[in-house]
């Protein structure tokens, strides 16, 4: 029979990205109840009849205190989840805060980033998504009523800016998937695997391919082409009711972003849990891994009992750096 296996995350960091995207799934589906109830109508800015109509069209109604607040919890959700994953990965390491924080003890939620590069694909990503949820917000607040030409180009401003958003975290998870190819247990360590992925061409993959981070860094990437053609359609499509539709299914796709970078902090948290992690013979050379374990050459011989032992580790090696 069947059932599943619900493991307890190592931490509810991974709630985070649904409190972000739930407030705006709720907002589309009241707005289209609303339309709905109102029986389709065509609104008094509106020159044509449409059906259905723009999410903005619907916003600039009396539902425009709902599309404001919704849209600004969704965006500094969004910050927030990214940002999320640079605290969980840098065992809290906050560079504003980091002298204050100087010697105490780092907790490292996730998995670190090997080289940082990932690092800074992160806050590029906070940035750039930050912005552009900026001018999301502001289309809120151009309403297409009143302001229709800047509303079109906060538009256009949050989706370049979010494709390069998604385009970073993307990229972020290729990057630590070539990395953990080459140190996974499952990688063929008979052959002569370079000890890096500096040593092979960008576009050649050596070891476990198909491990966690590349997995999910195609689901991003994956998700990210649809979204281009979602997106292209929308702005493409010169017939209105065709061009919403592909307007609503844009947002509606936008949640499940949400949702894979969900997983992702669930997986994360239980790193220590992992079926392969422990098996990692050395973390050599990674200068966060360094930190992590302070020393230079260290493997990982844990299992699922030796939490605490490896908390305690951390611990001590974080207070010395």
């Amino acid at each position: 029979m069947f059932s599943l296996n619900f493991h307890k995350p190592g931490n509810y960091f991974f709630i985070l990205p649904w409190v972000a995207f739930i407030p705006w799934y709720g907002m589309l589906i009241a707005m289209l109840i609303c339309y709905a109830a109102q029986g389709h109508p065509l609104y008094w800015f509106m020159s044509e009849k449409a059906s259905p109509v723009y999410i903005s069209d619907i916003g600039a109604t009396n539902l425009r205190p709902l599309f404001i607040s919704c849209v600004a919890w969704e965006g500094l959700g969004y910050a927030l989840t990214v940002f999320a994953e640079y605290y969980q990965r840098s065992g809290g390491d906050i560079p504003m805060f980091r002298r204050k924080s100087q010697g105490a003890s780092r907790k490292f939620l996730m998995p670190p980033w090997y080289r940082k590069d990932e690092r800074n694909l992160i806050f590029a990503a906070c940035i750039l998504g930050a912005l552009g949820e900026i001018a999301l917000l502001m289309c809120t607040i151009f309403s297409t009523a009143h302001y229709h030409h800047v509303h079109l180009a906060m538009v256009a401003v949050f989706v370049v800016l979010m494709f390069f958003s998604v385009v970073c975290l993307s990229t972020e998870y290729f990057l630590m998937g070539r990395h953990y190819a080459l140190l996974h247990p499952l990688a063929d360590h008979t052959r002569d695997l370079p000890e890096k992925p500096e040593d092979i061409p960008w576009y050649k993959w050596e070891g476990y391919v198909w491990n966690k981070f590349f997995i999910s860094g195609l689901a991003k990437a994956i998700w990210l082409v649809f979204a281009v053609v979602w997106a292209i359609c929308f702005g493409a499509i010169s017939d209105d009711s065709t061009s919403a539709c592909f307007e609503w299914l844009l947002a509606f796709w936008f949640g499940l972003l949400f949702i894979i970078i969900s997983v992702d902090f669930y997986m994360g948290s239980r790193y220590k849990d992992s079926r392969y992690f422990n098996r990692i013979e050395s973390f050599a050379g990674y200068y966060k891994y360094d930190q992590m374990l302070g020393a230079v050459d260290v493997s990982i011989q844990m299992t699922g009992d030796d939490d605490q032992s490896f908390d305690k580790a951390v611990t001590n090696s974080a207070s010395s750096v």
